[in-house]
């Protein structure tokens, strides 16, 4: 039993054919390649910390600015 490389339907004979698609089974499992992981962990946790780092410093922006705006005008030294 395997599954069909095309539609992934279940197949009962190693080298039958889809019932769904009628396409022909005659790679064996060693011929095959695995399926590509998609993009590398890595990239995953340096694009998360990259959107991290942006929202902290864009918080803190605003943060500073609220402050800034509700103390009102300063007095000038001198």
């Amino acid at each position: 039993m395997k599954n069909c490389v095309y539609c992934g339907a279940l197949i009962l004979a190693d080298n039958g054919e889809c019932k769904r698609c009628s396409e022909a089974m005659r790679q064996t499992a060693a011929e095959m390649l695995p399926p590509s992981s998609g993009t590398p962990r890595w990239v995953k946790v340096v694009k998360w910390l990259f959107i991290g780092l942006l929202a902290a410093v864009l918080i803190a922006a605003a943060v500073i600015a609220w402050v800034i705006k509700s103390l009102g005008p300063m007095p000038s030294f001198g």
